[in-house]
């Protein structure tokens, strides 16, 4: 500062001078403000969860108003050994809220709702949507009345899309076992799916709470859960998910079960918020994705 009052010891004489003088103090100082705005914006995250294969982070979106989790989980275990993602049934025909699951199954690394309920069904009886296969066995192999994509899980825990107009035993023929039907795809390859595809889903340009499964290159899983409706946040549209998803780099991204039934449970514990009966009540799902 030494340096630079000498520079403009001499520039006081003059009125014009003194204006430049202090311009110069002025934008120091805004640079010095920027700089520590853009650093505050770039360290909102918290850590939940840091324990051996998985890592738990709070984030705020300044662009959609609403907190996120980013749970992420290695692909094998410090023994090399794989982390198997699994794919669970609730245990009555009326459903099974996510923590009630996670407790069924002794706790595991991280448990999270599925595939939507299906419609036309009476009001305390829950079952999923469209294909559903476990361990090699068709649950279920209902079409589609509208355009949705069914996840795959290969063995070695590889994600993979199937179109609408996919079947069961396609499925089967193509060497994966574990299969469920949700919303869509979002990023495939890195790159976000077509602009068309996410005009399958209505509610997709609306803001809501939202519940992802990603992956990246090496296989580790990433699962997004965002906040909506006044519970953590507005919530996100699926343009503002793929944008915050392709930030982390992912390959792959799929559209999970929605609104009140997002639940995500890391070991034995609800991370998620209540949404339902004005956010006090967890929601019954028909199936589940986990992680023992």
């Amino acid at each position: 500062m030494k340096l630079i009052l000498s520079k403009f010891k001499n520039m006081y004489k003059t009125r014009k001078s003194f204006f430049y003088f202090f311009s110069f103090l002025l934008l120091i100082n805004c640079s010095g403000n920027v700089g520590e705005t853009t650093e505050k914006n770039n360290s909102n995250s918290d850590i939940i969860v840091d324990k051996e294969n998985i890592r738990v982070t709070k984030h705020f979106d300044f662009e959609s108003k609403t907190y996120y989790y980013l749970t992420k989980i290695e692909h094998k275990d410090e023994s090399g050994n794989l982390l198997k993602l699994r794919h669970a049934h609730a245990n009555s025909d009326s459903g099974e809220t996510v923590p009630n699951f996670a407790k069924r199954m002794d706790n595991p690394l991280v448990a999270i709702n599925a595939s939507m309920g299906r419609s036309n069904l009476p009001p305390d009886i829950t079952k999923p949507s469209g294909i559903q296969i476990i361990d090699g066995v068709v649950i279920q192999d209902l079409p589609k009345s509208v355009k949705r994509n069914t996840l795959g899980i290969k063995d070695n825990n590889e994600l993979v899309a199937y179109p609408p107009d996919i079947t069961a035993q396609d499925i089967l023929d193509d060497g994966v076992k574990n299969a469920l039907s949700a919303f869509t795809t979002l990023i495939e390859d890195h790159e976000s799916v077509p602009e068309n595809v996410l005009t399958w889903v209505g509610n997709y340009s609306v803001k809501h709470p939202r519940q992802v499964i990603a992956q990246f290159d090496n296989r580790d899983l990433l699962i997004f859960s965002c906040g909506g409706r006044g519970y953590d946040g507005t919530g996100m549209t699926a343009k503002d998910v793929i944008r915050i998803l392709k930030e982390q780099g992912v390959k792959f991204a799929f559209m999970l079960d929605g609104g009140g039934s997002v639940s995500t449970v890391v070991l034995g514990e609800l991370i998620t918020k209540k949404i339902d009966q004005h956010g006090t009540r967890d929601r019954a799902r028909p199936n589940f994705l986990y992680i023992k």
